[in-house]
């Protein structure tokens, strides 16, 4: 006879198998991770893990939404702190790194890896959507409020496109330290926004 679980130890659970899989993910793709290992990890039998992820791809999808709404929460937090826009827009550029290279694998599963769009579920589709609000959305209102010039989104996309390559290049070993990642972070940005300062009138 199955034993019953309560609603708490079904979300324990859940969420176990999530952290789990996604340092799977980012070692292996999506594609090379096996649902035994990651039951077996997780103390179950491959079979029991069907009862909480149907699939593969629901698996897949529900790792990848937690990842996003972690990242969002901290960049969300970031641009919620004091100080003016300028202050906390260098704050979204920290969080962002500080994001990258405490939870690499998460990071992994939001910017390396996709999914065929048949199989995101509702909750990735509304994490995704949230994860690039907080990407652009303190851009746009640096636009509105006179201090940039330009299409916001792709400000937003030249801001991201920089960190997102000095982070790989970090984790690949090919910029030696965070100081100079740093280094290498602040001179990026400020030739970016040099760039969208609005012209002289």
């Amino acid at each position: 006879m199955a034993v019953l679980l309560t609603d708490e130890q079904v979300t324990a659970t859940r969420e176990r198998i999530r952290a789990v899989a996604e340092r799977h993910i980012a070692r292996q793709g999506p594609a090379g991770v096996s649902l035994r290992a990651v039951a077996a990890e997780c103390g179950l039998a491959a079979a029991s893990l069907y009862r909480y992820y149907a699939s593969k791809a629901d698996l897949l999808a529900a790792t990848r939404a937690a990842a996003h709404d972690r990242f969002s929460d901290r960049i969300e937090a970031a641009w919620a702190g004091p100080g003016d826009l300028w202050d906390r827009s260098r704050a979204i550029g920290e969080a962002f790194a500080d994001f990258a290279f405490s939870e690499p694998a998460a990071y992994q599963l939001i910017f390396a890896f996709e999914q065929d769009e048949a199989d995101k579920s509702d909750e990735l589709r509304r994490a995704e959507a949230r994860s690039h609000r907080t990407l652009t959305g303190y851009v746009r209102e640096m636009v509105e409020a006179g201090l940039l010039e330009g299409d916001p989104d792709i400000i937003a996309h030249a801001y991201w496109a920089a960190l997102h390559g000095l982070v790989v290049l970090t984790m690949a070993g090919r910029i030696p330290d965070r100081a100079r990642f740093e280094q290498l972070r602040h001179g990026a940005a400020r030739l970016i926004t040099r760039g969208a300062l609005p012209a002289a009138r």
